[in-house]
């Protein structure tokens, strides 16, 4: 199981309030097999394209739709998936129809209930549409599920889902009700208390996070904690090509991946006092 959660986020200043600045997925790294104790904490469970705006994240059963979503991903970024011209909701059919035709090609194989985040970004303008969609299978009724999700209209969670589903929204609820209230900086670290807090115990390691941003495909966020880098939950050592990504903290501050201290020129976020 896991901890998955999917957010929104819009501008407080500027003229265009109206249109998302980013969307995100972002999911812890850890994999159980059978047990709690029998754990791996670098396990990849996010996913973005380099051609499309298109971002995944999983949650349940992890082989089937790690390895599967490596295979839509890789489809989309060589220009093969989709028709010329296709739109939001046809592109996220071709992408269903593939899971559930690679899933026909098990044999005997054990499996457990999952769900795949799906989101997608319509337009490279700051009028571009964002759509998102919630793909479930359940082993036992062997039904298949699509269902769109609402996006809020401010910056605030569009889904939690996973084991750590409880203590995520409790932390949440906690983040938003206090004097920084339900900002983008503050979903995210109320994911990583709950993550760091080890309430739910199928869900470690370091989270991994998934990006649209407005006017840019689908991106990959790296980690910093305690002077450490992960992306995917892999640590990665220091090296000078480490700019090439964006990396955030725990309160999701913009780091200087070499200096591991804020970004310059952004500003710093205060944990609000009683959390």
């Amino acid at each position: 199981m896991t901890s998955l959660l999917s957010w929104v986020s819009y501008t407080s200043t500027g003229k265009d309030r109206t249109t998302p600045t980013a969307l995100y997925i972002v999911s812890d790294s850890r994999i159980t097999w059978g047990s709690s104790a029998r754990h791996w904490d670098a396990g990849r469970k996010v996913f973005s394209c380099r051609l499309e705006a298109h971002i995944f994240g999983y949650c349940g059963d992890v082989v089937f739709p790690s390895l599967v979503l490596a295979q839509i991903t890789s489809a989309i970024d060589s220009g093969i998936l989709f028709p010329d011209g296709a739109a939001a909701e046809k592109k996220h059919a071709i992408i269903f129809e593939s899971i559930q035709r690679s899933f026909e090609r098990r044999h005997n194989a054990p499996g457990e209930n999952f769900s795949i985040i799906h989101a997608l970004r319509i337009g490279e303008d700051d009028s571009g549409q964002y759509f998102v969609w919630q793909i479930s299978y359940n082993v036992r009724t062997k039904v298949w599920e699509s269902e769109g999700l609402a996006i809020p209209p401010k910056t605030g969670v569009i889904a939690i889902l996973g084991s750590g589903g409880k203590s995520v929204k409790e932390h949440v609820r906690r983040w938003s009700q206090s004097d920084v209230g339900a900002r983008s900086s503050a979903i995210f670290s109320a994911f990583c208390d709950a993550l760091f807090s080890e309430e739910d115990p199928h869900t470690g390691g370091a989270p991994q996070i998934a990006a649209l941003h407005r006017g840019s495909h689908g991106q990959i966020i790296g980690f910093v904690h305690d002077g450490v880098h992960y992306l995917h939950g892999l640590q990665i050592g220091p090296a000078k090509v480490l700019h090439r990504l964006r990396w955030r903290d725990r309160h999701f501050q913009a780091i200087n991946p070499t200096t591991l201290k804020r970004a310059a020129g952004t500003r710093r976020f205060e944990r609000p006092k009683g959390l």
